[in-house]
């Protein structure tokens, strides 16, 4: 396997007020894109930031933007989100009223320009997302449950990042498969085995004594 890892840092658990230094330097040590938790504390308890603040970080970094959406209502912000500098705008399945929710989510979000990804938590089965697959562009795996930094890895996601890649490559889908929640130094090994292109690197790399060398390591696993 010679594909290049995606490494997407996370602004969780990053405080608001350093979050521009904190992506700036992240970037300048290697990592690729800036993954941006939106939490509004309704669909998640926590409550993070919002599109002003996005806004203002996407005016200041030079990075692809993955905006990953934990709220309510997905569809009514889409707009505004990608206004502010979204690159790719991930919602989540279980925020969706249905099929018909889900597939107009995955529409607004093209014709705004954007690239469009859709999330499921741990629980829900690939199945539930299986007739969007040839539609969205990336689809994200919580590997931990959604709201929360600094999760262990929960082992049955793998067989989901499994089962995304098996049916990637039997349709010939182009999505890219991401996976959110403990990934670090000795998880993301398996995870990109398996077939993960873009790991969020959440409170593994805020509280990494040397960034660099951790992005260098996460980097080099599939060379």
């Amino acid at each position: 396997m010679d594909k290049n890892l995606i490494i997407a840092p996370s602004t969780d658990p990053c405080p608001i007020g350093e979050l521009i230094d904190y992506a700036r330097d992240i970037l300048r040590e290697g990592a690729d894109w800036i993954h941006c938790d939106i939490m509004d504390g309704k669909f998640v308890e926590r409550k993070t930031f919002d599109e002003i603040v996005l806004s203002l970080l996407s005016k200041r970094v030079n990075s692809v933007i993955d905006v990953h959406l934990m709220i309510e209502d997905p569809i009514e912000k889409l707009q505004a989100y990608a206004k502010a500098g979204a690159n790719y705008i991930t919602v989540h399945y279980e925020a969706l009223k249905g099929t018909i929710a889900t597939i107009n989510a995955i529409n607004k979000i093209h014709e705004l320009g954007c690239k469009a990804g859709l999330s499921i938590k741990p629980n829900t089965p690939v199945s539930a997302i299986e007739n969007f697959l040839p539609f969205v562009d990336i689809v994200l795996v919580m590997s931990v449950e959604p709201g929360k930094s600094g999760q262990p890895f929960i082992q049955e996601s793998l067989s989901k990042i499994a089962e995304l890649s098996q049916l990637r490559e039997q349709n010939e889908y182009g999505f890219k498969i991401e996976v959110d929640g403990g990934i670090n130094e000795q998880t993301a090994g398996a995870v990109a085995s398996l077939g993960a292109d873009i790991l969020v690197v959440g409170s593994a790399m805020f509280n990494a004594p040397d960034r660099m060398a951790l992005i260098r390591k996460l980097k080099s696993i599939n060379n």
